[in-house]
């Protein structure tokens, strides 16, 4: 009996050392940057259709939606890629980078050092994002993850990399995999 009791003791004092049922302050958030609000995107679902299929989008940018049943790989594109290949990438996790090919060119410039600036995703082991140019683009520049969009004509890297780090690995499949269509 008296070894029972001394479990019985030991169970709460062992229960605050970190295993589990304490709470985390969660980290601060950063310092928000003007014209560099998180938005959130209606959803579309996320409907598979043929490749080259013409998918219309309520979003411009979308940030879910019908998409090709291949996604695009996840590097900087000097072509650029259809939407219903980068849309699947959205579904997977990963984050797109888009500008508009008559973008300013140091406008440009600035969202691909962002790009090149991120670090692999410790999930994948790649940076689970793409750089593409989308002549639909209504602004010079978008960065989208699933559902969500990073205020449109944002190029600042630090809100950039803290809206990364917030939405990576965040949409409903979980797939490293790297696409196959460039």
């Amino acid at each position: 009996m008296l070894r029972a009791r001394s479990i019985v003791v030991l169970l709460p004092l062992l229960s605050g050392c970190g295993g589990g049922g304490g709470t985390t302050n969660p980290p601060p958030s950063p310092t928000p940057v003007a014209g560099c609000a998180t938005v959130p995107v209606a959803n579309e679902g996320w409907l598979h259709v043929a490749e080259g299929s013409a998918v219309t989008y309520r979003a411009n940018p979308p940030a879910s939606g019908p998409h090709y049943p291949l996604w695009a790989r996840y590097e900087e594109h000097t072509a650029t890629v259809a939407r219903g290949y980068w849309v699947h990438n959205l579904e997977h996790g990963g984050i797109v980078f888009l500008y508009r090919p008559s973008a300013p060119a140091g406008v440009v410039d600035s969202l691909r050092a962002a790009y090149r600036a991120l670090p692999n995703d410790p999930a994948c082991g790649h940076k689970r994002a793409l750089l593409t140019a989308d002549v639909d683009l209504p602004t010079d520049t978008a960065v989208v993850a699933a559902d969500f969009m990073l205020q449109a004509g944002c190029t600042d890297a630090s809100a950039i990399r803290a809206f990364v780090d917030a939405r990576i690995g965040r949409g409903p499949e979980q797939v490293c995999a790297n696409g196959t269509r460039p």
